[in-house]
């Protein structure tokens, strides 16, 4: 019994992972874009599917204090 509901609840996971990653803003890309996609390409969704995370934070390039 334990089993089916580790089974269940591993699935499920990856489910919400994927969908989270369909719904997100992808305009620009984002932190929450790049973790729930890896995520569920890696099967690693099955806890980061569980897991709000805040779509909003860019990921931007950049540049050092002398402009290189």
């Amino acid at each position: 019994m334990i089993q089916l509901a580790l089974i269940i609840f591993i699935l499920v996971g990856e489910v919400k992972c994927v969908v989270k990653a369909v719904r997100c803003d992808w305009n620009p890309v984002g932190k929450a874009e790049v973790l729930y996609t890896g995520a569920a390409l890696t099967g690693l969704g099955a806890i980061v599917g569980w897991i709000n995370i805040e779509d909003g934070t860019p990921i931007t390039l950049q540049e050092n204090a002398e402009g290189n």
